[in-house]
């Protein structure tokens, strides 16, 4: 009896496996296709680069963070600009569709982005650096000033940092924990939880992004779960780095090079810079926004209450309309210098 309870209890937990692959699989291939239908792949006389656009008007280029993708740029872009301007949402290099290969430092991916705007017929953009999308936006703004309007970089790493959640340098550890198999099971387990037990999601996920402890953690998760607008805000972000296996490469990229930063001279830029960073943030400490303030010439800074996304939270409001009055201060003199 007992041999056969071992057969049954065999034969249903890879039973169980089996399904729980072949939904992962749909899954991961549904989202992928999606993804897919909202970009198109652009070759540049510097490669090939994924890119989304939406809207029309002043061109605005958002540079996602790490992990991340086009998608997660058009989310932080339609939280916190006003209509009557044109995202433009690439993917950098290493991310969904945008392959690595000839674009790995700051510089190359600059020179990538300067590439595609000329072959989207952009002369200026303002540009946005979210998180690791920093480094980008300032070798754009110091490289290329000619294509920078204004520079808004919003929790951007701007100065060395050492973070090695996948770059970690362990010859045993890093093959396993940036495999396929174990990055899409992980994927699929966060997506699960997402549509299961969202409440219980946005609090790891605020609480791994937040400098907050205790009851004052608590009591930011809770303004977030009880506000519409946030908790929205917070559940739409979570798949902009869902399935993580396509956008390992760019992320494993970004650590190695964040920790040479910085590279360029930020004392070069000459545009107009918002820096807007959370005062709580655990991800990119505040004081990259510090050294941003110290050393770019033509800059504001403003620390809001929040964490690393700083258009979620009881501060968030005043985030994004810094943001929306800056870009229409911008818009507005690139159009005046334009006539």
């Amino acid at each position: 009896m007992s041999r056969n309870w071992t057969r049954w209890t065999a034969g249903g937990v890879g039973l169980l496996f089996g399904v729980a692959g072949a939904a992962l699989w749909r899954w991961k291939h549904r989202r992928l296709a999606d993804l897919a239908t909202g970009s198109e792949l652009v070759e540049t006389d510097h490669g090939a680069i994924e890119v989304s656009r939406r809207g029309s008007g002043s061109p605005v280029l958002v540079l996602h963070g790490a992990p991340g993708g086009y998608d997660q740029a058009l989310a932080f872009g339609e939280a916190m600009v006003d209509d009557g301007v044109e995202l433009i949402a690439p993917s950098r290099p290493g991310y969904l569709r945008t392959p690595l290969d000839g674009a790995a430092t700051p510089s190359d991916q600059a020179a990538l982005l300067d590439a595609l705007l000329d072959k989207l017929e952009v002369e200026e953009a303002l540009v946005i650096g979210l998180s690791a999308g920093g480094p980008s936006a300032l070798h754009l703004a110091s490289e290329y000033p000619e294509r920078v309007t204004g520079l808004v970089l919003a929790s951007a790493i701007s100065t060395e940092i050492d973070d090695r959640m996948f770059d970690t340098g362990s010859p045993i550890a890093d093959p396993i924990l940036t495999s396929t198999p174990v990055l899409d099971a992980t994927s699929g387990l966060m997506e699960l939880l997402r549509r299961a037990n969202p409440d219980h999601l946005l609090g790891l996920m605020h609480g791994s992004l937040s400098t907050l402890e205790g009851a004052d953690l608590e009591e930011y998760v809770e303004f977030v779960r009880a506000t519409p607008e946030q908790r929205e805000r917070s559940l739409e972000f979570i798949p902009t780095v869902l399935p993580t296996s396509v956008r390992i490469d760019g992320t494993r990229n970004d650590e190695r090079w964040c920790r040479e930063l910085p590279l360029v001279d930020y004392g070069e830029i000459r545009c107009p810079t918002l820096v807007v960073h959370g005062e709580f943030d655990a991800a990119v400490p505040i004081s990259h926004a510090e050294f941003l303030a110290e050393t770019v010439p033509d800059v504001e800074l403003h620390r809001v209450e929040a964490d690393h996304l700083v258009w979620i939270g009881p501060d968030a409001d005043r985030a994004i309309q810094l943001v929306r009055e800056f870009t229409q201060s911008v818009t507005e003199t690139a159009g005046r210098t334009e006539l």
